[in-house]
């Protein structure tokens, strides 16, 4: 009789494992991604001088890690190319989809059909790390987050994040997601050196939307009275993770500090961090032009923004030069390939008038800072390995150091930009060209040019000590070609005499080996 009552109570348990067990095969496949990668809650940190791009401390610094929600800086990156582009606006409403709504917490919690304000959208993930509107973004954006995630990784490399792949907006668990601090350090400086009048909203301290209030995640922020916030970001496979920088008495620096077991700990490491290494920083100018073309114009690939009938393309912005040179050359970046859309030619994206050159420098720095653009059009004048001739179109200035804490303002240009009838800027980096030397090539020849200096004496000690670290060239011919920028004169430094682009080329990647600037270009 006992096993008899027994049966049913076992006829129970047996229905109930196995509707267990089927419920647990269909989810595997969508729970594994993210429980099954690997634990990467290590520490690895890096701080570097944003003015110099010196690295002052690293411990791990080009170890594999998971970026987290720190991953939310590159999707602000893009957003902020958008921005500059003239694609979007602050004012701009994007709608949240259901796929957006699913994100899990943390999120702002809009219902699918919901819109919310690019500004809004922008807050919500500096203070509150909305996952679902970091999708909102994603989406607006190209369409799908599988397609922006491509975008931040083109953008990654494109600036010289050689070791980061992103695969979604938000930085929730993905195995292929990842990241070193090196890189995130790379990205720290770029993003305020090319987005200036939108790095502000890293110092947003709270954020209020929907009748409530949300508090900024990051606890260092302003401490010193220098800290920005930039981002924090923990899964568990990752820990505690923060991308920041300090920016005090004319010195600023980036800090990044990835896997801690908790926010206290990895807090506690920053300010330790900050308060080391600030007081070393360099005091003054930014060394000086970082060669930076405007985002969307000529880098490191186009992509498409798939959001109207007429496909709009804005390009990464390129590798950071001069000022990240070094930084950048540590994990051995390259150029981001060419992203090539069947039928489709890509067109240039509106950008603001360029800011040029500081002319008030040292020869020796300015030497560095008003490298020439290229004659021609770079899709059809660079091959794909030539990375200056990709990313060196115009020259910007950062103009004066960072303003105080919480009132950070874009650099004003130090010289009017000039313009045609149709307002368009000229290139003044190629127009007035007037040769000094007679072994200049004939047009169309291929030359090697190694930078620009404000007196033909300068850029002879340019080829010179180029010769000088690269004895190859002493099989090719210098020469100095002068040109004029805003009633100033400058002076080409190059070499000549290649025998195709190929052998140009091949010049330029053992220059860059020696941590030399240079172009491969058509005369």
């Amino acid at each position: 009789m006992a096993s008899q009552a027994q049966s049913p109570l076992r006829a129970q348990l047996a229905r109930a494992l196995a509707a267990f067990f089927v419920c647990f095969a269909i989810l595997l496949p969508s729970t594994a991604p993210a429980s099954a990668i690997e634990n990467l809650r290590k520490y690895a940190g890096i701080v570097v001088d944003a003015k110099s791009g010196q690295v002052l401390y690293e411990e791990g610094a080009d170890s594999k890690r998971y970026p987290a929600s720190v991953a939310k800086v590159m999707t602000l990156y893009v957003l902020f190319q958008e921005l500059e582009a003239g694609n979007l606006s602050l004012s701009t409403k994007m709608t949240v989809s259901r796929h957006a709504a699913s994100a899990v917490p943390t999120k702002l919690g809009l219902r699918a059909g919901a819109t919310i304000t690019v500004e809004d959208a922008i807050k919500s993930l500096v203070t509150l790390s909305a996952n679902d509107m970091a999708r909102v973004i994603a989406e607006h954006i190209s369409g799908t987050e599988s397609k922006f995630a491509e975008r931040m990784t083109a953008t990654a490399r494109a600036l010289g994040m050689r070791n980061t792949t992103y695969r979604n907006a938000s930085g929730l668990p993905d195995g292929g997601q990842i990241t070193t601090v090196r890189d995130q350090a790379i990205l720290g400086i770029a993003v305020y050196q090319h987005f200036p009048r939108y790095y502000e909203y890293f110092q947003t301290r709270s954020f209020r939307y929907g009748g409530k209030t949300f508090g900024n995640h990051n606890r260092v922020l302003g401490y010193m009275n220098a800290v920005d916030g930039i981002k924090t970001g923990y899964i568990n496979a990752a820990g505690s993770n923060l991308l920041t920088a300090a920016r005090k008495d004319n010195r600023h620096i980036v800090v990044v500090a990835f896997g801690f077991n908790s926010a206290a700990s990895r807090d506690q490491k920053v300010r330790e961090l900050v308060a080391n290494y600030l007081p070393k920083g360099r005091r003054g100018d930014y060394l000086q032009t970082a060669m930076i073309p405007l985002p969307g114009r000529q880098g490191g690939g186009a992509t498409m923004v798939a959001q109207s009938a007429k496909p709009v393309y804005v390009t990464p912005a390129p590798l950071p030069g001069f000022r990240l040179a070094q930084l950048v050359a540590a994990n051995g970046a390259q150029p981001a390939p060419t992203v090539v859309t069947a039928g489709l030619a890509p067109a240039a994206a509106p950008a603001p008038a360029p800011m040029p050159a500081d002319l008030a420098l040292q020869p020796a720095v300015q030497a560095a800072n008003v490298l020439a653009a290229p004659t021609q059009a770079p899709q059809q004048a660079y091959p794909a390995e030539d990375v200056i001739g990709a990313w060196l179109s115009e020259t910007y200035s950062l103009g004066a150091p960072p303003s105080a804490l919480g009132q950070t303002a874009p650099s004003a240009p130090l010289v009017p930009p000039v313009e045609t009838g149709d307002g368009q800027p000229i290139d003044l980096m190629t127009s007035g060209s007037i040769s000094v030397s007679e072994n200049q090539p004939a047009a169309g020849g291929w030359v090697v040019q190694i930078g620009a200096a404000p007196s033909e004496e300068s850029a002879r000690g340019l080829l010179n000590d180029a010769t000088g670290k690269l004895g190859v060239l002493t099989d090719f011919r210098p020469y100095v070609e002068r040109f004029e920028k805003n009633g100033q004169i400058f002076y080409r430094a190059r070499f000549a005499g290649f025998g195709d682009r190929d052998d140009a080329t091949n010049v330029c990647n053992q220059l860059k080996q020696q941590n030399l600037s240079c172009l491969a270009m058509q005369s």
